[in-house]
């Protein structure tokens, strides 16, 4: 049975090296200069939106389009601030982000498929079912109460996810909705790479828990770090 978990795992960890090595060849840095802000393109930059007054915190006061300021700090900053290869809208005008992957009728995100896995030459969404071992570090974006993570440090473009998964309130526990976990019993979860959504990219690893993260906190088989005593984890 160890054998099988240790062999699990570390297919888990050739995955996350082949996917990350794509991406490598692929892409390129963000600079420190935001270009999804920049309104050379999109003159009526907030058109399309629902703009309102929240402006310090919101793009275009629309929550959908996420903060205005990304990290500037280790370790978001490689992550999802200017040192990562996220851009918010995917090359296009906000108001054409939401016109493209929002309901016309409710304005709410629609997300993939599958679960959001990648599809595999035959049409079905490449799923492993593994067992993550003690000490395992992973990550998310949102609250507690989703059951999607992904190993710890992963770049937010490869995760597929929309803006307002960045959305934390000023002066939270968890800037920019970002927590992180340790595995503290071994537990089975659904592994596979993620679609490319939303104007991301994808192609990172995902697991899909077998309930919420808060469950699994709750019955002590995640760990929360402790970001503020270990930045950089």
């Amino acid at each position: 049975m160890e054998f099988n978990r240790m062999r699990s795992f570390h297919v888990v960890c050739a995955l996350v090296a082949y996917f990350l090595s794509v991406n490598a060849q692929n892409t390129t840095a963000g600079s420190t200069t935001d270009p999804d802000l920049n309104t050379t393109r999109c003159t009526n930059f907030c058109a399309g939106t629902n703009a309102t007054n929240s402006t310090d915190l919101f793009i275009c006061g629309d929550p959908r389009l996420g903060p205005v300021q990304l990290p500037t700090a280790l370790p978001l900053d490689g992550i999802v601030g200017g040192e990562s290869t996220y851009h918010r809208f995917g090359g296009v005008c906000p108001g054409e982000f939401l016109a493209q992957w929002t309901n016309a009728t409710t304005g709410s995100f629609v997300y993939p498929p599958f679960e959001g896995y990648t599809l595999t030459t035959s049409g079905q969404p490449g799923i492993l079912n593994i067992s993550l071992s003690v000490g395992t570090l992973l990550d998310r974006f949102g609250s507690e109460y989703g059951s999607y993570t992904s190993p710890a440090g992963l770049p937010y473009a490869q995760r597929s996810l929309p803006p307002p998964n960045l959305n934390a309130p000023p002066g939270g526990m968890y800037p920019y909705n970002y927590q992180v976990y340790i595995v503290t019993r071994t537990f089975k979860v659904q592994a596979g790479p993620i679609a490319a959504w939303f104007g991301q990219q994808g192609l990172g690893l995902q697991f899909l828990m077998p309930s919420s993260v808060r469950d699994l906190v709750d019955t002590g088989y995640l760990t929360r770090l402790n970001q503020t005593a270990d930045p950089l984890w």
